[in-house]
């Protein structure tokens, strides 16, 4: 990319940010007496700051880069992901918030023990570490390079920066400092986008009006085609990849969990699952919709873009910031795009360490003070802070490991929902059907991403594409697991309080 140059007042803004952002989170430092409070607070954090931090939780650098570039390259079809995340919501809801509230005391993964026996707690929180690890390292690496674009900024000093900042207000802050700091993040990045967009209308010649026609003109806007190939990335595998992806998220991964726990009640965690919902489907309606307008911005101006940046979509958005914003605009939205990477980065810290805690230490060390609790947690937001730097630092000299650390993570998940929905929702399956049903929907994953790999010609491709992988392999963890434990183990009924089931009806 083009390399630009910040003005002192941007630069100064983004210090600001950022000495701002470690001073707020670390003020809740001298609150952090005992684990309990360490990771949730206990548990009276007001409803719209947890819902926040839960949309900035899931949202990342990815929003600010990938969505605006894939809509610059394409039309708004991606847009079609975020169509079931309501009912991906309602589902959370009525059946998962009241039970994990009731059932679990920190640990998602405390489920599947009580449900499946260790085994399945380990395999959970084993894929839930690796996902993250390997999230961490990649939107470190890809923010860090988009910023020494734009910057012409060191990448190793930029990951250092970002990387050591998150981790001193997750060491010191626990997680009320996460959700705060988070809730401001939020809104930071939200308001980037908008700015961005502002500008981009007040800019356009012939104004909001030729804007928006040039981009329909061009099919940017193109949302629905129904033609319908198994082989293709089409609008149903965009629909169910979305509906199985933000099941997931909600469902199985300990970030968002561990919000539901926050909240003084299940009315206002259900109230923050349904904000932080409606945050989410609006961040990526703003963001696919930026970059689909910049197609027609660079269109109707088009000696304002290098050509070479044409064949480059994930870059355009950065160019944009970094070259026709004003003075002061551009170390906003440099902030924004920081915020986005660092509450995705800090939640994943204070999780990571709850994990590790609660799931292998709490285990291991039964006679261990408070105090001594209380310290290995932060030394593990610690440890696992600085591995995440390391890795985005190596990502740096394997280009490629990116893209290859989130189609890894996608294999390594694999079959997570199906076991949370085998538990929660039946009380026939039982422990051998799920290792049964896991197993086979695993290997179905690896079926279809290896069948997808040009390089492994040994494995027969079925001809669907990988958007559907994770879906299918879930459901065959469901059903192959119940037919297993029917043939297996007739006889085999589950503690319904386990389940969404009472006495034969549903809670």
């Amino acid at each position: 990319m083009l390399e630009g140059s910040l003005t002192i007042l941007d630069v100064s803004i983004i210090l600001i940010y950022f000495f701002f952002i470690v001073w707020f989170g670390t003020r809740f430092g001298k609150k952090q007496t005992d684990t309990r409070r360490y990771f949730l607070g206990s548990r009276n954090l007001p409803m719209w700051a947890v819902g926040i931090s839960m949309f900035a939780t899931i949202i990342s650098s990815w929003t600010f880069i990938a969505l605006p570039g894939k809509a610059f390259k394409d039309d708004l079809h991606y847009l079609m992901t975020i169509c079931t995340l309501l009912i991906s919501a309602a589902i959370t809801s009525q059946f998962l918030i009241p039970l994990y509230r009731e059932k679990i005391k920190l640990s998602a993964y405390e489920y599947l023990e009580k449900r499946f026996g260790i085994a399945a707690r380990v395999y959970g929180n084993l894929a839930f570490t690796i996902v993250h690890f390997g999230k961490m390292g990649a939107i470190l690496y890809l923010l860090s390079l988009a910023i020494a674009g734009i910057t012409g900024w060191n990448i190793f000093i930029l990951i250092a920066i970002i990387g050591v900042s998150t981790i001193v207000y997750t060491f010191f802050g626990g997680i009320e400092g996460v959700v705060w700091a988070d809730a401001i993040q939020g809104i930071l990045l939200l308001g980037a986008g908008l700015v961005s967009l502002i500008f981009m209308f007040s800019t356009t010649p012939g104004g909001i009006e030729n804007l928006v026609s040039t981009t329909i003109d061009a099919g940017k806007f193109k949302l629905l085609s129904f033609e319908f190939y198994w082989s293709d990335a089409g609008l149903y595998a965009v629909i169910f990849f979305g509906f199985n992806y933000f099941l997931q998220k909600y469902v199985s991964d300990q970030t968002v969990v561990q919000r539901f726990l926050l909240s003084p009640s299940k009315k206002q965690a259900s109230q923050a699952l349904w904000l932080s919902s409606i945050l989410v489907m609006f961040s990526w309606v703003l963001f696919m919709s930026i970059g689909a307008l910049l197609w027609g911005y660079y269109n109707l101006q088009p000696d304002l873009l290098p050509s070479a940046l044409r064949s480059q979509p994930d870059k355009v958005f950065p160019y944009f910031i970094g070259h026709q914003l004003p003075q002061g605009v551009t170390g906003i939205i440099l902030a924004g795009l920081m915020a986005a990477t660092m509450s995705t980065l800090s939640s994943d810290l204070n999780s990571l360490s709850v994990v590790v805690f609660d799931d292998y230490y709490n285990k291991i060390k039964k006679d261990r003070s408070e105090e001594q609790r209380l310290f290995f947690s932060r030394l593990t937001v610690l440890v696992s802070g600085l591995l995440a730097v390391i890795l985005g630092m190596a990502m740096t000299q394997i280009h490629s490991m990116a893209d290859a650390a989130f189609n890894f993570v996608s294999l390594v998940a694999g079959g997570v929902l199906g076991m949370y929905f085998l538990g929660i929702f039946t009380k026939r399956c039982s422990p051998k059907g799920l290792y049964i049903g896991l197993v086979s929907g695993v290997l179905f994953i690896f079926w279809v991403y290896l069948g997808n790999n040009d390089s492994v010609s040994w494995i027969h491709s079925i001809g669907i594409n990988t958007l559907w992988a994770g879906l299918f392999g879930n459901v065959i963890v469901f059903g192959v697991g119940i037919m297993a434990s029917v043939l297996i183990t007739p006889d085999y009924r589950t503690n319904t309080s386990l389940t969404v089931f009472q006495e034969g009806k549903l809670s």
